[in-house]
């Protein structure tokens, strides 16, 4: 849902702002680093996920000396089909969300209306880092494509919860049998559910990186957190001991990931940075897609530092294919004219920001 207007109160060093952001196309923030660009984007991603991308720490990100910070939008497919949302978190921890004039439940709703999909220097982690990254990266899309996702997902850490709980206390294993058959039958969905996921990405992926890096000997498979040739439920038994031992359980869908390698060696250790950076921008740009033709929804996206280590051609091929989409962009840049001449063609909205000022700028 792209957002129409935007107020901000009181968010980091963003003390009023009031923007009214393009539908589809580019919205740039440009200005000196500190000036509170991507500051805007914590704020957007704020109102679409609940959280924040830079700390959890809730009085780092309201303004000094107030005591709460509001973030409020109207967004919609078109002018006639509007909703508003909006946050609001105070300094001694209560937040507060409203949807259409109604308090949501919880923060499931909000990412539910608003797909928001950041790329930022973090985002490096889908490749270099731990498979927690990577999976959060599938369970993104599963989440919107497949309705039952959250429930299943929601069911299985409180099973392994109990099951750990029990581990630790040393119970005996008849005791843990009935978590371990719950823990089974719910593991099996939520392989199927990222399995089918996949199967649909993976065509998406391969034709988003071909517009954007060529790469030969690529491989990306999906591994579900266990042996994928055994029986999840032999593995358990085989594992039970040491599961006791350790107190926790060592497989199973918390430990899905996805091995991305080049001629079987982790991609991470072949690509360049600005090659990594093109690369995970293809991953997260093929979940937009699948998105826009699996659920009908188009992602905001928001992009910080968009020209940071990538060349004139890579940055040009990565603004024509965000412009593909035909969503809503939000960039930041240090300066407007390091993307310019890549943006002129595109619909564009610019704002400059300073001191935690943002000003619309007219062409």
């Amino acid at each position: 849902m792209p957002l129409t207007r935007l107020d901000i109160t009181d968010f980091r060093n963003l003390a009023s702002i009031k923007i009214e952001p393009i539908s589809t196309g580019f919205n740039v923030f440009y200005g000196l680093n500190g000036s509170g660009k991507t500051s805007m984007l914590e704020a957007i991603y704020y109102l679409g996920l609940g959280r924040s991308f830079r700390s959890t720490i809730i009085g780092r990100i309201i303004r000094n000396s107030t005591e709460k910070f509001l973030i409020f939008a109207h967004g919609g497919a078109s002018h006639d089909q509007t909703i508003s949302i909006g946050i609001e978190r105070l300094l001694r921890g209560e937040m507060k969300i409203r949807i259409g004039g109604k308090d949501a439940r919880s923060a499931a709703e909000l990412a539910g209306i608003t797909p928001v999909q950041l790329i930022n220097s973090h985002c490096y982690n889908l490749l270099d880092a731990g498979p927690v990254f990577r999976r959060k990266y599938l369970d993104w899309g599963v989440f919107y494509l497949n309705q039952d996702f959250l429930r299943v997902w929601r069911d299985c850490i409180q099973i392994l919860k109990q099951r750990n709980a029990a581990l630790r206390r040393q119970r005996p294993k008849k005791e843990l049998d009935s978590w371990t058959e719950e823990l089974v039958s719910k593991a099996a969905l939520m392989d199927r559910f990222r399995r089918d996921y996949m199967e649909r990405l993976q065509p998406i992926l391969s034709e988003t990186l071909s517009e954007l890096i060529s790469i030969s000997g690529l491989n990306t498979s999906y591994y579900p957190g266990w042996d994928k040739t055994a029986n999840y439920r032999d593995i358990l038994e085989a594992s039970f001991d040491k599961d006791r031992l350790i107190g926790h359980t060592q497989f199973g869908p918390h430990r899905a990931d996805l091995k991305i390698t080049i001629n079987k060696i982790p991609a991470k250790d072949i690509l360049s940075r600005g090659q990594q950076k093109l690369f995970v921008c293809a991953m997260i740009l093929a979940q937009g897609a699948l998105l826009n033709t699996g659920a009908n929804k188009k992602p905001i996206y928001l992009i910080d530092d968009l020209p940071a280590e990538l060349d004139i051609v890579s940055r040009t091929n990565l603004i024509a294919l965000l412009s593909k989409q035909e969503t809503q962009i939000f960039v930041t840049a240090v300066e407007f004219e390091s993307l310019g001449d890549a943006l002129s063609r595109f619909p564009l909205r610019m704002f400059h920001v300073e001191h935690g000022n943002v000003t619309e700028v007219r062409r």
